[in-house]
């Protein structure tokens, strides 16, 4: 914040909120809510907000993945708060580290915080934390099928309304 660095925040309840909430308590207008519906779910601070759009139809984990990958592309670093069982969570750290950017990752129930900075880092969590990987593994490559299907479809939207 001393920085005046921009934060993309996720408009979900939980952490999202309440990292929204902390920004809106220090009166911190550097922020962009993300949110996969038309508006976002939870917006404190009334800042800009974008939407993040996938051609599918389940409002699951699946959907929002699209916000969280995009997310992670603009991002120069993250601060995520984890439960020890998101597999959504640890999906992120993995596709930040996987990017070359940092990740500092806030695990409340061990009462511990995380630089997980590098291949190394990122192998001994995942290590640590076996059954989650698999599930944050098998989400991120779920995911890369699902967006090369959303490309696959919003070419042929944007072709179709091209022939107007």
């Amino acid at each position: 914040m001393a920085e005046q660095c921009l934060f993309l925040v996720g408009d979900a309840k939980g952490s999202d909120t309440a990292f929204q909430e902390y920004l809106r308590q220090k009166n911190y207008g550097q922020a962009i809510i993300f949110t996969s519906m038309d508006e976002p779910r939870n917006n404190l601070g009334n800042w800009s907000f974008e939407v993040i759009k996938a051609s599918l139809k389940s409002k699951s984990h699946a959907l929002h993945a699209f916000k969280d990958r995009e997310m992670c592309k603009r991002a120069d670093a993250g601060i995520m708060n984890w439960d020890s069982a998101s597999a959504g969570t640890l999906s992120n750290v993995i596709d930040l580290v996987r990017q070359g950017k940092k990740c500092y990752l806030w695990i409340a129930q061990k009462n511990e915080f995380l630089n997980v900075i590098d291949d190394l880092e990122l192998d001994d969590l995942l290590v640590k934390n076996e059954q989650v990987a698999q599930a944050a593994t098998k989400r991120l490559s779920s995911f890369k099928k699902r967006e090369k299907k959303n490309r696959i479809l919003q070419s042929r939207i944007s072709l179709f309304n091209d022939e107007d």
